[in-house]
């Protein structure tokens, strides 16, 4: 298994382009971005999940591999929500990746935070490992220091998924599907999931 270890201020920027290459095919970011190709889909991402990375790395929430080929992104119990703050440092990444499409952006965040779970939980925000390096058991390291301390404390997990094909993944884990939202105007469907403590 990967070596992990918490994000460090020095990580951001790789950590950055791993998941913005990550998720340059991503259902809700193509349907958010649809003029772009997928690499510059990749290089506008990459300013958001720094900006991401670095909110979520004071909740001492964030996992990195040894060498910044991924991340996962957690939120702990009672501080899932996107606070003013926090949205204010989210707006301009947001508009430089989304463009036209920001306002967009927004409606789905709140579409997102409108069903999320109240129970306290850990809120798996992101979880992306660079492809060149998917398949090594990356993401399986990644997850593996919060998903112990679920299961010690007794604590559920929460996700949403944005690939149909992630779910299993997902279920390897504990992970269950709980219901689905559709995004409007022939958007994707997220997969919400919900994970309790083994």
């Amino acid at each position: 298994m990967a070596d992990v270890r918490p994000l460090t201020p020095g990580d951001l920027d790789p950590v950055g382009a791993a998941l913005g290459r990550a998720f340059a095919d991503d259902p809700v970011m193509t349907y958010l971005t649809p003029k772009l190709s997928d690499d510059a889909r990749g290089r506008k991402l990459a300013r958001f999940f720094r900006a991401e990375a670095k909110q979520r790395a004071r909740s001492a929430g964030v996992w990195t591999a040894s060498a910044n080929e991924g991340a996962a992104v957690w939120a702990p119990p009672g501080r899932w929500r996107t606070t003013v703050r926090d949205g204010l440092g989210l707006a301009l990444p947001i508009l430089r990746a989304a463009g036209p499409r920001a306002i967009a952006s927004l409606g789905v965040l709140a579409r997102m935070e409108k069903v999320h779970p109240v129970e306290p939980h850990w809120y798996l925000a992101i979880l992306g490992t660079d492809p060149v390096h998917q398949g090594k058991g990356i993401g399986a390291a990644l997850l593996a220091p919060v998903l112990e301390r679920c299961d010690t404390e007794g604590v559920p997990a929460y996700l949403e998924s944005s690939k149909a094909a992630n779910v299993p993944y997902y279920e390897r884990f504990g992970w269950r599907v709980t219901s689905e939202l559709v995004l409007p105007k022939g958007g994707p469907t997220l997969y919400l999931m919900w994970r309790d403590p083994r």
